[in-house]
């Protein structure tokens, strides 16, 4: 007991320092989540006007209700030959309007995420200087990181598919597959962890390289991730069981003006908290 305890304090002891970390840099930066929470409230109006989460809750709906009838049903109409030209111009759009954004807002939110976690006086001009000096690159790194994810989505999409299948006959015509069908379903799901934990950590890593050095910045990325993976792998499973957990709970909430509110607050917090924690371990990483 004596020697848990003695590991765990140094643990408790880091944990704490960082919440102090993330506390001074939100007291010194108040933009940092004001900027969050006026972002999650355009995208509140947006999906009010477009609604995404109704389009595919109305998937969900045509095929039943049926987890894997909704991907087949997407996957077909991503690929169907009609389609592909208006889904390629909406990519196009897409990407175009994503790495504007980026390129406005990104580079000064990171610059004073990073100034916000050392002492000293405030910085001002930091959103500007992010605009003058770091618009162009984010704008292009973003416009690769859409059309990258883009692709990832379709070839996660398409390699669910034998799983898909196989599930379905064993669950309705051949139950002797059932082992046969699990062993493949969490191949698949380990499989698409996998891809978006190294899609997600080498491109968090590349645009906060991106900020020290103008000399090939995915190469430093890539190097702190190969090297410190395993380190924020776990930190970012954390988060995204925070992020379902605390949404499942904000979804079970009766009342819809109550249930927007919360998960507006919760989503503020917890995507400020993501960004400093990001911004703390690479910059941790890189001295």
């Amino acid at each position: 007991m004596k020697m848990r305890a003695e590991q765990t304090y140094p643990e408790r002891r880091n944990r704490a320092s960082m919440t102090k970390d993330f506390v001074r840099a939100v007291k010194k930066y108040p933009s940092l989540v004001i900027t969050i929470g006026v972002i999650l409230l355009i995208a509140a109006v947006f999906n009010r006007f477009v609604p995404v989460m109704a389009m595919l809750i109305g998937i969900i709906n045509i095929t039943g209700g049926n987890f894997f009838d909704s991907i087949l049903a997407v996957l077909q109409m991503l690929t169907d030959l009609q389609n592909i030209p208006l889904t390629l111009l909406g990519v196009a759009a897409v990407a175009v309007l994503v790495s504007t954004a980026v390129g406005l807002l990104l580079p000064g939110y990171l610059l004073a995420a990073s100034d916000g976690l050392e002492k000293g006086p405030k910085k001002k001009g930091l959103f500007r200087k992010g605009i003058r000096k770091y618009f162009l690159r984010f704008f292009h790194m973003t416009i690769r990181v859409v059309l990258l994810a883009v692709l990832l989505l379709v070839f996660l999409l398409v390699s669910t598919v034998p799983g898909i299948v196989m599930t379905r006959v064993a669950l309705s015509s051949s139950p002797e597959l059932l082992i046969v069908a699990i062993f493949i379903d969490i191949v698949t799901v380990a499989m698409c962890f996998a891809s978006l934990s190294f899609f997600s950590i080498y491109t968090y890593m590349w645009y906060l390289a991106s900020l020290v050095t103008d000399n090939r910045p995915f190469s430093l990325g890539k190097q702190l991730a190969d090297r410190r993976f395993w380190k924020i792998l776990p930190v970012l499973l954390l988060f995204d069981i925070i992020l379902a957990g605390g949404f499942l709970a904000i979804f079970m909430i009766g009342s819809q003006l109550i249930r927007y509110a919360a998960g507006w607050l919760f989503g503020t917090a917890f995507f400020t908290a993501l960004a400093l924690y990001l911004v703390k371990f690479f910059k941790d990483s890189f001295n």
